[in-house]
């Protein structure tokens, strides 16, 4: 179960976005929600110091925690000093939160080698889930929160049977009853297979996604099946946009940006092109 989210605040023009979108997180069944914020104290002294952390959480407060109150969740406001990303983990791990919610800016892979992205690298180093939406998608929307409120309305939980995979299924059976109206268990398999050998990958495949599903009925949760040859990502994004699907769901074996330059990663491309929010699983 979520119960808990993590919401990091940077206060950047974008910031009003996420706020608006995380209005819907009530849907995943999340009651209590932390906004934090690092005050980045690098050559500062103490004075100083203390008066940005006090002029963030009153900020916080004032501006942010008030509309998700609105919105019928608990709030707490945290302020730290230091590296955003060192500090954000230790603070997701201090609070035992369930998850964490973010936007991104969808910077392609040069940019992440040579600039840097926050959410890119929180996503990396990440022990708990992570909910992540591009800012564009949430400029295109009237109503942001609808996007949360969908979200399990036609979902794609993408798997290829290892570990991670496993948790983000496992994540996916246990969130509360009825946020998930429909769900895809997507398996791709390699292009390069041919003839008998392609014949027994894709029996194998049914009948794991077969042995999912039936964990899904269990669970009186809607789903179908899908077997895709194809890339990994070329079959999540090919299944998204058929469908039309309201969320996607993957595994991730945290890759840092060289290996990912060099092999590919599903839930980084995801997090960039994906017409719906990704919640990414470690």
């Amino acid at each position: 179960m979520v119960r808990t989210v993590l919401l990091p605040v940077d206060f950047s023009d974008d910031n009003p976005l996420i706020l608006a979108f995380a209005r819907g997180l009530s849907a995943l069944g999340v009651r209590h929600v932390i906004l934090g914020h690092v005050v980045e104290a690098s050559g500062l002294e103490g004075p100083v110091i203390a008066r940005k952390v006090d002029e963030a959480r009153d900020r916080l407060l004032l501006e942010y925690a008030s509309e998700l109150s609105a919105a019928g969740l608990s709030v707490e406001v945290q302020v730290v000093t230091g590296d955003p990303v060192e500090e954000l983990s230790a603070l997701a791990a201090e609070t035992h939160v369930d998850a964490a919610v973010y936007g991104s800016h969808a910077k392609s892979v040069a940019g992440q080698l040579f600039v840097g992205s926050v959410s890119d690298r929180l996503m990396r180093e990440a022990t708990i889930p992570h909910l992540v939406v591009r800012f564009d998608l949430l400029r295109n929307h009237a109503d942001p929160a609808s996007l949360l409120r969908r979200f399990g309305e036609k979902l794609v939980l993408a798997t290829d049977f290892s570990l991670s995979a496993a948790h983000a299924f496992t994540f996916t059976v246990e969130l509360p009853a009825g946020a998930v109206k429909h769900v895809t268990l997507l398996h791709a398999i390699d292009p390069a297979l041919t003839g008998e050998k392609l014949r027994r990958v894709e029996e194998g495949a049914e009948f794991h996604l077969k042995n999912l599903q039936a964990m899904c009925t269990q669970k009186k949760m809607p789903s179908s099946v899908s077997i895709r040859v194809g890339t990994p990502v070329h079959a999540v994004l090919d299944e998204i946009g058929e469908r039309r699907a309201s969320g996607v769901i993957v595994g991730t074996r945290g890759r840092n940006a060289v290996q990912e330059m060099l092999m590919g990663s599903v839930s980084m491309t995801l997090m960039r092109q994906a017409s719906c929010p990704v919640l990414i699983v470690p």
